[in-house]
Formats: structure tokens, sequence, C-alpha cells
């Protein structure tokens, strides 16, 4: 089931108007922004506010229905950032979200 229009409006809201994924200003894109379900429906996820997030093209192409992914440092499965669930400054430290 696709999102409603008001269900839209308090992602974009919510996100200030930012993939809640790489931080990017929807403004400043060159497409727009998506709303992208964060456990992927396939995985059982829903259509509701605390699963959507707003996201960009790129963000959301390479997510598409993936919950988790190799990290690149440890080589361990870990599950993919939640902005719903995680804080960014916890999960990127050393990231000045005020530079964004």
């Amino acid at each position: 089931m696709r999102p409603t229009l008001s269900q839209r409006s308090e992602v974009v809201r919510l996100a200030n108007k930012r993939c809640e994924y790489c931080y990017s200003p929807q403004d400043f894109s060159t497409q727009p922004s998506t709303i992208d379900h964060i456990t992927p429906r396939v995985a059982g996820g829903a259509t509701v506010v605390p699963d959507l997030a707003l996201a960009c093209q790129v963000c959301n192409g390479y997510k598409y229905t993936k919950t988790k992914a190799t990290d690149p440092v440890s080589r361990e499965i870990v599950p993919l950032f939640h902005p719903r669930k995680h804080r960014w400054e916890i999960t990127f430290p050393g990231m000045n979200l005020a530079a964004f």
C-alpha cells in the first residue's frame, strides 16, 4: 500500500525535508525524494509513519529491500541505519550534522 498524502506530509515534516539516510537536503536534489518503507513491505513492513522515511533516490536505490549489510571495516553483517530508532550522532560518530 502506498502512503497517503497526510502520511507523506508527516514524513517530510519529520525529516525536515532531508534524506533521512544521508541527510541531503531535498530542496537541492535534482530528483524528487521518495517515501521509503524502512522495513520493506516484502519483509513485513507496514505503511505507517513510524516505518516510513524520506529518502533521496540514491539512498533508496542502494537500500532497496535490504535491512542489513556487510560492514566494510569489521566485515560483520549489521543492521542498516533506522531513522526512527537510531540516532545519527551515535551511529555515525564524528559526523557533524551542523555542517549539513
